[in-house]
């Protein structure tokens, strides 16, 4: 029996939550990084998220990706999105794979 490749379709509610929270306390995780707000393992772990999340979001966006983690954790969508010059399908399939590769950069999806 074969390892289960798991596809977009399994990508559940809860995993989308996750993400989402994820990337809506990127910002203040900075934040407290920058300014020492916290002990050293905690600034660690953080260093950690953020990396991973900010990684997996260039690599799908370049550039914009401040923009992406930003509307995605606070869930702005493309009327009010600061991305410009993308179409609003392009935009949402783009907001998806990021969701999707920020699951896999943190080993939450196979």
């Amino acid at each position: 029996m074969g390892t289960r490749n798991v596809n977009t379709d399994a990508f559940s509610e809860t995993l989308d939550f996750l993400i989402v929270a994820f990337c809506r306390g990127f910002e203040a995780r900075e934040r407290a990084i920058r300014e020492k707000r916290c002990g050293r393992r905690t600034i660690m772990e953080y260093e950690y998220i953020n990396r991973r999340i900010a990684d997996a979001t260039r690599e799908i966006v370049g550039d914009d990706f401040p923009n992406y983690i930003h509307e995605i954790g606070k869930k702005i969508g493309y009327a009010h999105s600061r991305v410009d010059g993308i179409s609003e399908t392009d935009y949402k399939v783009k907001k998806r794979q990021v969701k999707m590769n920020i699951a896999r950069k943190m080993h939450l999806l196979d």
